[in-house]
């Protein structure tokens, strides 16, 4: 029995994360943006799950001729706390995050109704997103839960009230962390564009 629900519990966890990648694939192209799901060719595409083209943008230097492209990534969760992929090791090497992290990062939180869910996107620029996941997971590790033996290959997840640009830590009565997120990247669609 236990094997079903898991079973069932993964189809649906699959089916939000692909709702939510296509809406996201909707909002792109509502900025007036080509967009397209990378997943559509290869299942769960490395690191990236959608490709968009600005033919207003050009790339820099002998490339000049061809449209700017960004390589997002889409989570979409339920929770007020989403996996972004990484571990919390693999968050606490910025050479390795730099290394794997190819672009912009577009944070769905769907929140069930009645006759489905509701939807905010928070978009957060690759640089944005690298130092968010560095920052806070230095602070958990090595503040927060110092001389604690924590399992480090446990998913790192990104706090939606940070994505609001909030300094707390989760909900809990400690110091500010210093969230490098100022401001509240909710519908920041301008950040698929930044570095």
């Amino acid at each position: 029995m236990g094997n079903k629900q898991e079973s069932k519990n993964q189809a649906g966890k699959a089916r939000i994360g692909a709702i939510g990648e296509n809406l996201v694939v909707a909002k792109l192209m509502q900025q007036g943006w080509d967009a397209f799901n990378a997943n559509c060719t290869i299942k769960n595409y490395k690191s990236i799950d959608i490709v968009c083209l600005n033919a207003d943008l050009k790339e820099n230097g002998e490339l000049w001729w061809k449209p700017k492209a960004s390589l997002v990534q889409v989570k979409t969760s339920v929770q007020t706390n989403i996996p972004t992929g990484f571990s919390i090791k693999e968050t606490l090497d910025l050479d390795y995050l730099q290394q794997m992290v190819k672009g912009p990062y577009v944070f769905v939180s769907a929140k069930p109704k009645n006759s489905g869910y509701s939807f905010r996107y928070f978009v957060i620029s690759r640089k944005q997103f690298i130092n968010l996941l560095y920052v806070a997971h230095q602070y958990y590790v090595n503040v927060l839960h110092q001389g604690d033996n924590l399992e480090l290959s446990a998913p790192a997840c990104i706090s939606i009230s940070w994505l609001e640009g909030k300094p707390e830590f989760s909900s809990r009565n400690h110091t500010n962390f210093g969230n490098p997120v100022s401001e509240s990247c909710e519908d920041k669609w301008e950040n698929i564009w930044e570095d």
